[in-house]
């Protein structure tokens, strides 16, 4: 049995924190598309932010769920959003993120 080291945790939190730089890195990304393409619907832009942090955790081989996804997006009351995987359609997964964004928008509009 290997036992969680002092190293295994440093190394957990290293990649949260490369986690959330990429998020953050992303969103603001995400906002600049946004308003270079003049969408400034409330319900569009908040499908674009779900997307690219849907998108960012795709691309880093890790799990997010709806909970998760609520809370990092700012959302009132996500602790009683279902704790359930929020996973990106396999065929968008090489997908780049402005591509997804569009299909986003075309959706809604």
């Amino acid at each position: 049995m290997k036992y969680w080291t002092r190293q295994d945790t440093q190394h957990w939190v290293d990649q949260l924190e490369h986690r959330i730089e990429d998020i953050e890195y992303y969103l603001g990304e995400t906002i600049l598309w946004c308003e270079d393409n003049d969408i400034y619907r409330d319900d569009a832009v908040f499908a674009c932010m779900l997307m690219t942090v849907l998108w960012v955790s795709s691309q880093r081989g890790e799990s997010l769920s709806k909970r998760e996804a609520m809370e990092l997006l700012g959302v009132p009351d996500w602790e009683l959003v279902e704790d359930e995987e929020f996973i990106l359609d396999p065929k968008h997964m090489n997908s780049e993120l402005y591509d997804l964004l569009e299909q986003v928008c075309q959706k809604l509009f």
